[in-house]
């Protein structure tokens, strides 16, 4: 993701990071672990145009996915604490 490329994900049950905040279909590919053997052939089915799309949006997602120091807007940090806030009322202290 840090170089642009569209990620593919070959997990059935994995929680994927800020999957509230950001719509993960739109940037990447998510398949099963059953799809392994069918995996390039899935690939290479995927329109030219939605290919495009994805990989526009996974330039847009990026700056969600780098931490600065100080923290940035709407930066890696800002997401996590975002996350944990959410979360508040099930952490016990």
């Amino acid at each position: 993701m840090a170089f642009g490329c569209v990620p593919v994900i070959m997990s059935e049950y994995y929680d994927l990071p800020f999957n509230d905040i950001l719509d993960w279909d739109k940037f990447s590919v998510i398949l099963k672990e059953d799809d392994a053997l069918e995996l390039e052939k899935i690939l290479k089915s995927i329109p030219e145009g939605k290919y495009e799309k994805m990989h526009q949006n996974i330039l847009k997602v990026g700056k969600h996915f780098k931490w600065h120091s100080p923290p940035a807007k709407y930066d890696e940090f800002h997401l996590v604490m975002y996350e944990l806030w959410k979360r508040r009322h099930i952490i016990r202290y």
